[in-house]
Order: C-alpha cells, then structure tokens, then sequence
C-alpha cells in the first residue's frame, strides 16, 4: 500500500509540473510541431525531433524533455486523418486504422471516424495511465522475467494475429507475412554484419526503407482507384453535414470493455523494450476481430476497428517511456532518438528514474497524457473543414495527394532508390489489392522481421534450442500462436452451417 501512495504522490506532482511556466508553452510547440508533421503522409514523428533537436540541446533539460515529447505523444494521433480521409497510412501506425477508417469515409462517415480515433486516443491513454500507476511494480517483475526467447515469440504472435486475421485467406495471409519477413532479411545481418542479398546495390545495404513501401503498397492503389473514378471520396451525401462529433464518442462508450482490453495491450507492449506500436496495434485491432460478432465486417468500415487500434498505440506510448528511462533500453523507435538526445541533455537512465526521480518520468508520462487531449481538441475544433476533404473531386485531390506522397518517401533516404522503391511497391500494392491478396502481412513482416530477427540470434546464441521447451513463458507464447493460427478455421467451421457462409465464409 505505500507504495502505491508513493507512486501516487509522484504522478501528481509529474502533472502538475506539466502546467508550470515554461513547461507547458515548450509542450505546446512539440504538440504543434508533431500535428503538422503528423498530417503530411510518410514524414513521420523523427523528423519533426530531427528539426527540434539543435533546439533542444539549448534549452532546460525538462523544457527539452517535454517539448520533444509532445512531438512524440501527437504525431500518431494526427496520422489518422490522412489514413481515414484518403485512406493514406503515411506511417505504419495509421495502418490497421486506415482498414476501417477510409471504408467509412467512403460512405460518408470520416466524421465519425475521426471522432471515434480523437476519443480512443484520450481514452485510452487515460485508462493505460490508471493500469500503469496500479500495475508497475507488477510490469516491473514482469519485464524483468523477460529476456530475448520471450521478446522473440511475443513479436511472433503479433505477426501471427495480424496475419491470420487479414483477409478471407488465411493462408494468403500467412504466405504475404513470410514474404514480408523475407524482405525484411535484405540488408545487414544483425548477428555478423554481413550483407545479404543486396547484390551490387549499395542502396539495399541498409535494407528495404519502410515508407516508401507503406506508402505504395496502402495509398497508391487507393490514389489511382479514385482518379479511374474521378469522384470524391465519399459517395454519400449524408457527411456534407460533418456529423460524428456525438457518435464517435458513443461509439467509443458502447466499446469501453474493447477500449479496456486494448490499453492493457497497449501497456504490456510498451513496457517491454523494442517491440514498438505496430505489436500493440496489430494486436488490438486482433482483439476486436476475434471478439466481433461479425468479423467478417472488419475492413468494410467497422468502427471498431478504428477503435482498438487507436487505442493500442496511444496507451502504448506512456509504457514506452519507462523501459527507456529506467533501464536505458528504447521503449520503440521514436524512444531509441529521443534517448540519444535525453542523455546529452544531462538524463541519466537507471533505477534512480523509478525510485528517487520517479516524478520526472511521470512528468514525462503526464506530457503524453496532455499532449493527446489537446491534440484531440485542436483536431475536433477543424473537424469541420478536414472533413470536406473527401468531397473535393478527384482531378483536383489527387495531384496534391501524390506529391504529398512522393516527397514522403524521398524523405526515408534522401535518395532516388526511395522512389523506385515507392514505384515498384505501388504496382504491386495495386496488383495485390485487385487480387484479394492481403497487403497489411507482407508490411507486417517488414517489420516485425526486423525486430525478431536480433532476438532470435542472440537467443540461439545463447540457449541453443532448449528455450522452445524449458521457459514457460515462452511455452504458454507458442501455445496462443497455436490458437491463432486455428482461429480462423474454427470459426469457418463454426459458421458452416450459418446461412448465406456456404459462399461468403469460404
């Protein structure tokens, strides 16, 4: 019990730090900063932290602190307007949102859409906030039972779930995830450092840039669908009324036990150092399929399926911040740059970050929590003139939407192979969307390949092949892998007798 008060005590003075002067005007500039970098497709949270940085390295170590993380609290909020109203997923955060999101924009609904995303944001990072402050002495013993067996079959099962869960195909599925892991092999070995199926090509030397590939396998095929059809975007006349400002919200209450089980998600993930939000995404938006009544809704423009995700990657990212602070191992991406940054700055990573400086980390932790609220508002004060986007036509739209997207995907090198990458990943990203075969595994792949692929090497290194049967936890990790990959089979074999599944379900 004292301890829960003295992790009580050092949340609230955390927050109230957030709102003296003049921390909160340098939160204010990050949270600017990272809603504007967040709306252009493919640019991404690290540049607008590259931009700050000479910035930052001059200011107060907490000014630096909260304003490069209100860069980082905002930034995969904001991408979810571009992925709903254009059906854009300018990083791969906005992915699993943009399934859902722009089949409902299409109909007329982004309002709806949208709001639904700002309140899961809020919500979720306010529940992930609750579950945190209860739970970390618990997430403390339970990260410290991990190590490489278990983080690699976590990222597994994560790639198991979106993979197995991505169209009426498991199979396809399967097979697009293990090609997604193959590209994702291109490159430098991390185990030897030696170059793998790069060729004479000093471009591939450093792998295969993941923007460029999102951005053309996702936006393309939907940007050139819509100039054949030379139309707006939403067909239905109903959005012109901008609604969904009270619906999106409702939605989000009727969903509380979703938005629950999602920020737990969220959390977990977040806490365990390098797994990133794609883990937490993929794996919420897994928990609202399997949890549906009608699964088979999900990609047509299911809310929930905006909801889970939204909520996985926003309590995602208060857990990210401890691993990186505590134990000096990033929490994601976007933490690995910050903790360069934090460490010139003068922070010092250690337990010291959990005990006697623990009201510094919530500060940091109360930073994202305000960061979402407000970006949350700003956003629904503009709702109105974002949303008359999907009713610009197309011949007007598209040039614009291109552009915006070649310049972000020249933005993961600087260099001209980021457009050929773009290029080719567009024809196939159209070819496979026209097949039926499912595009978000083969991303997936890219990048969960890329994070397993450390663990597993040092985890054959260091146990042989005994860790497959002589660590529980990794035991129990299989035993979910096994169950995903027959979930969607149990449930054709459920549904075989339904009516109208003899063709649909097939």
């Amino acid at each position: 019990m004292d301890e829960i008060l003295f992790i009580a005590g050092a949340f609230v003075n955390g927050f109230y730090k957030v709102f003296t002067w003049p921390v909160f005007p340098m939160m204010m500039i990050g949270i600017v900063a990272g809603m504007i970098v967040g709306l252009i497709p493919g640019l991404g949270g690290l540049i607008a932290h590259i931009l700050l940085i000479p910035f930052a390295l001059q200011m107060d170590p907490l000014n630096a602190y909260v304003m490069l993380l209100g860069v980082y609290a905002v930034t995969t909020q904001t991408d979810s307007i571009p992925a709903v109203l254009l059906g854009v997923p300018g990083t791969a955060a906005a992915l699993a949102t943009s399934l859902d999101g722009y089949p409902m924009a299409k109909r007329g609904e982004a309002g709806r859409a949208l709001c639904a995303s700002y309140y899961a944001s809020i919500l979720g990072t306010f529940v992930a906030t609750a579950i945190f402050i209860l739970f970390l002495p618990g997430l403390r013993a339970l990260v410290n039972n991990f190590s490489s067996p278990e983080f690699f079959m976590l990222v597994m099962l994560g790639l198991v779930m979106a993979s197995s869960l991505s169209g009426k195909s498991a199979a396809r599925g399967l097979l697009m995830g293990g090609l997604g892991l193959m590209i994702s092999m291109i490159g430098q070995a991390p185990g030897t450092g030696d170059t793998r199926f790069a060729g004479p090509f000093l471009y591939l030397w450093e792998g295969m840039p993941l923007i460029p590939i999102v951005l053309g396998l996702f936006a393309v095929p939907e940007v050139v669908d819509l100039a054949i059809r030379n139309t707006t975007i939403a067909s239905s006349q109903v959005g012109r009324r901008v609604s969904g400002l009270w619906v999106g919200f409702v939605d989000c209450a009727r969903n509380w036990w979703l938005v629950v089980k999602c920020s737990v998600v969220g959390v977990v993930t977040g806490f365990i150092p390098g797994l990133g939000g794609a883990v937490a995404e993929w794996m919420s938006y897994a928990i609202a399929v399997a949890s549906d009544k009608n699964p088979d809704s999900f990609g047509k423009g299911n809310v929930r399926g905006v909801i889970a995700p939204e909520t996985g990657t926003a309590s995602h990212k208060p857990g990210a911040i401890i691993p990186t602070v505590a134990f000096g191992i990033p929490g994601n991406n976007a933490m690995a740059v910050l903790l360069v940054v934090f460490v010139i700055i003068g922070l010092r990573p250690g337990p010291e970050m959990l005990d006697t400086q623990l009201d510094l980390t919530f500060t940091m932790v109360s930073v994202v929590i305000v960061g979402n609220i407000v970006a949350a508002l700003l956003a629904l004060v503009l709702q109105r003139w974002l949303v008359m986007l999907c009713f610009i036509r197309a011949n007007l739209l598209v040039p614009f939407i291109l552009a915006a997207m070649i310049v972000g995907a020249t933005f993961a090198r600087l260099s001209f192979g980021d457009i050929m990458v773009f290029v080719a990943a567009g024809t196939l990203g159209y070819v496979f969307k026209h097949a039926d075969w499912p595009r978000v595994p083969l991303v997936m792949g890219l990048i969960m390949g890329r994070i397993a692929e450390p663990y597993l090497f040092s985890t054959v290194d260091r146990y042989n092949y005994e860790w497959l049967y002589t660590r529980p936890i990794v035991v129990v990790l299989i035993v979910f892998i096994g169950m995903a990959l027959a979930a969607p089979y149990y449930r054709r074999w459920r549904n075989k007798g339904a009516p109208g599944a003899r063709i649909g379900g097939s």
